[in-house]
């Protein structure tokens, strides 16, 4: 466990730094990287900023990361090595959640009331036409990590949407009726997603039916508690819960025997936490770097460090 300098919530891992990066309840951008030889962290933080609920780092220049600022329109582009602001670029009505579209190299910007997606190249050189989403708003989207098409998923507690296609507005490729409250994509299967509902303990991994319009459900896991968050790298998928972290298996390739989802280990992170209120804490983010796995505390200066299993 870290003790570090703020509260951080939605972070992510940046391998252009080696550090956690996440926003923090006082709307500033945080950087998070551990001492050399130590069990702690350094912790840095921006001045205050205007921001919506995520970060997205460049995959063009993986010094910089993208947050959206839905009060401003635009979508404000800061340097890791400073924290400071460089730049902004418009991106469609009130841009308050970011994805990326790894294939065609665009970022995906749901707007604050969940009803429409614009995609904008990197940094803002070319905005391609606002998708508006119909009646039933979306939390979160996740954009596909290779292909040459407009390519995303849609979540929330009325279901998941599914869109691909030339040019935006792509087409609606198919649609599940499920509650949704966190998600996950697969790096190699474009058209699958992981995903559990509101104090759900199942994880369901869907993905397209065969010929390419529709979802079903391909293989579940149930964990026996809350499932608060929920990650991927390229051969894993993990499930943070009340009480442990999940490892489970993708299976990109092979795909489910049985319909089931293996679980491969479950590792109990609460042990490490002080007694008391921070025990109890509710996750506010998790985060996949390349050898660990991070959790934050929604209320708490800590992070939660914990080693992958080895494969």
């Amino acid at each position: 466990m870290w003790s570090v300098g703020a509260i951080l919530q939605r972070p992510v891992w940046s391998y252009g730094v080696d550090a956690l990066v996440a926003l923090t309840a006082d709307h500033r951008l945080a950087e998070v990287a551990p001492k050399p030889q130590t069990a702690d962290a350094q912790t840095r933080v921006s001045p205050p900023m205007p921001m919506g609920r995520n970060l997205q780092i460049s995959k063009k220049d993986d010094r910089h990361v993208f947050v959206p600022q839905p009060d401003r329109g635009k979508v404000a582009v800061v340097d890791l090595e400073s924290l400071c602001q460089v730049g902004d670029f418009e991106a469609g009505p009130t841009p308050a959640y970011l994805s990326e579209d790894a294939g065609m190299g665009m970022l995906l910007a749901l707007s604050a009331d969940g009803r429409s997606v614009t995609p904008v190249d990197q940094y803002g050189f070319r905005r391609l036409s606002t998708a508006r989403i119909g009646d039933e708003p979306a939390d979160s989207i996740d954009g596909a990590n290779r292909g040459r098409e407009i390519d995303y998923h849609l979540y929330g507690p009325t279901g998941i949407r599914y869109y691909r296609g030339p040019k935006s507005p792509p087409d609606e490729r198919g649609s599940l009726k499920m509650d949704v409250a966190v998600s996950a994509g697969d790096g190699a299967a474009v058209a699958r997603s992981y995903v559990a509902g509101h104090d759900g303990d199942v994880v369901y991994a869907v993905d397209s039916r065969r010929g390419g319009n529709g979802l079903e459900v391909l293989a579940s896991a149930r964990l026996g508690s809350p499932i608060r968050e929920l990650g991927t790298d390229d051969t894993r998928l993990y499930a943070a819960t009340d009480n442990g972290l999940a490892v489970l298996t993708t299976d990109s390739f092979t795909g489910f025997a049985d319909r089931a989802i293996a679980v491969i280990r479950v590792i109990a992170y609460r042990a490490v936490l002080p007694d008391g209120a921070v025990r109890a804490a509710r996750l506010s983010g998790m985060a996949i770097g390349p050898h660990r796995v991070y959790l934050t505390l929604d209320g708490f200066p800590y992070v939660v460090s914990i080693a992958k299993p080895r494969l």
